[in-house]
């Protein structure tokens, strides 16, 4: 498994500890590059502790990680580096957003590349790309070889949706840590290069084999490959090793869910959460969404609202906008009724004005991902207005902005516009800038169709048809083109037909 807001780790330190006073400074040589970014703190302990959380998250011991560096912010509270790597792996949006204030508000304390990592990080967060990205190739022009560098900058790359930027930084580093193996695998995987992805996973299980998380993400990368029985044969090698690894049993449903089989996925989902009752907010909350669209993949609605509905009620509990939000968007999504959609679109907005536990750039990210929603809905119902009034915003959102999530999410709304409009050129010039969402890809194709494009067609359609994320995207648009292009009689066989 891959942590949800992205990270993962091993190696031992290298460098020295120079002693300045009180001051431990690892690996920092005057005057000329070094390989380790300088860790600043009053504390061997707490370096030691670092590390120890570097090697607990190879292991994805998430928990115990994130403990780990309790105890070191606890022996030194001006340690701004490691407040900055709690808001990385922690599970906990409040605490996210709470140490990194506290990574900023200390970075006067750390060294200058832990400074211009915070930077980065804090700019990345209030949705500062340029800047973010300027500091980001900075700290990697300075330390290529550091592993925490190297770490957050291919998660971060693959937040932006960068994998070939982010495979490039990984296989520059010339690390091996099983960590970074397995990070730098969910990249070639998400390039659709299986081979890469699992020959990389042979040597993050080869290096740990007495650790589950790599036949976790083994499992996980198999199913993403279409592969089901050995995605689930691995997740169970995982639980062999240890039975309480709770990824790989939420693994197990995900997958029967995929296959098809959702009451068989709901049971194992509940066998799930009977067994691991005090999951972390952001797993807990995934795992809901993830058995709450078992229903909408067999067309049971009703259920689907109860689900999803506790979901929104339990984040606003919680006091997690963003969390709230999206789920209320979700919901707006598989409506039969477009007024409905509508209604939860307006739930979803209110959430999201709370602001809550989140991040600018996650609650920014949202606002585009309603406006998208909204415009789509506008399409479905002929409101030519209200598509052009909430695109007009989503574009504004975009043009200020250099984010890839956000401009995904604008030229899957304005494909989608183009498209009902016919201006089909135009949509495709969109909607390739969308290319890993499900309803962008099923224009796409039926763009290319439309202008007798017979090869576009053909590999949007393949592109679709492989799609294996247990998301709400892929189970309303997936599993009825697969029907239809997997059966000679469907009419014209294209994601076309199905628009």
């Amino acid at each position: 498994m891959i942590a949800v807001n992205f990270v993962r780790k091993t190696a031992v330190l290298l460098g020295t500890l120079l002693l300045f006073g009180s001051l431990v400074v690892v690996g920092q040589q005057s005057g000329q590059q070094t390989a380790v970014l300088p860790l600043s703190t009053k504390s061997a302990e707490v370096l030691r502790l670092v590390d120890e959380a570097w090697r607990l998250m190879d292991e994805w011991q998430s928990e115990k990680a994130i403990d780990a560096l309790h105890k070191a912010i606890a022996i030194d509270p001006d340690f701004a580096m490691g407040h900055q790597l709690l808001t990385t792996i922690s599970l906990d949006p409040a605490e996210q957003v709470a140490e990194q204030q506290k990574a900023f508000a200390l970075r006067e304390h750390a060294s200058p590349g832990e400074r211009l990592l915070i930077e980065w990080q804090q700019d990345s967060s209030h949705q500062q790309l340029i800047p973010a990205i300027t500091e980001m190739n900075d700290l990697l022009s300075q330390y290529p070889h550091d592993r925490w560098v190297v770490l957050l900058s291919t998660l971060w790359l693959m937040t932006q949706t960068q994998y070939e930027r982010s495979a490039w930084v990984y296989e520059k580093s010339g690390l091996d840590a099983p960590g970074l193996m397995n990070n730098a695998a969910y990249v070639y995987a998400h390039m659709r290069q299986f081979d890469k992805a699992f020959a990389l996973m042979d040597k993050y299980v080869a290096a740990l084999p007495l650790s589950p998380n790599p036949q976790d993400s083994y499992g996980e990368l198999l199913r993403t490959a279409g592969r089901y029985q050995q995605s689930i044969e691995h997740y169970r090698k995982a639980l062999e090793i240890d039975p309480q690894f709770y990824s790989s049993a939420f693994g197990i449903a995900d997958t029967r869910s995929l296959m098809g089989d959702q009451a068989c996925a709901r049971e194992e989902y509940k066998l799930a959460f009977q067994k691991f009752p005090t999951l972390p907010e952001l797993h807990r909350v995934m795992w809901q969404t993830r058995e709450a669209t078992t229903f909408v993949r067999e067309g049971d609605f009703a259920g689907a609202d109860r689900a999803f509905q506790a979901i929104a009620d339990y984040a606003h509990s919680k006091h997690m906008s963003q969390v709230e939000a999206d789920t209320y968007r979700q919901i707006a999504m598989y409506q039969q009724d477009s007024k409905r959609s509508l209604g939860y679109l307006d739930k979803a907005d209110g959430a999201l004005k709370e602001g809550k536990n989140a991040s600018p750039t996650d609650l920014q990210q949202e606002q585009a991902q309603i406006w998208r929603a909204r415009v789509e809905t506008a399409l479905h119902i002929g409101n030519k207005d209200m598509a052009r009034t909430n695109l007009g915003q989503l574009a504004k959102l975009s043009d200020s902005s250099s984010d890839k999530v956000i401009e995904a999410a604008y030229h899957g709304a304005a494909g989608a516009e183009l498209f009902s409009e016919k201006k089909y050129d135009q949509a495709i010039s969109h909607l390739e800038e969308d290319p890993d969402n499900p309803f962008s890809l099923k224009l796409l194709a039926g763009a290319y169709q439309k202008i007798g494009y017979s090869a576009g067609t053909k590999r949007a359609e393949e592109t679709l048809d492989a799609l294996n994320y247990p998301t709400l995207e892929q189970a309303l648009v997936v599993p009825a083109f697969r029907r239809c292009y997997e059966d000679p009689t469907c009419a014209g066989r294209t994601a076309a037909s199905l628009h």
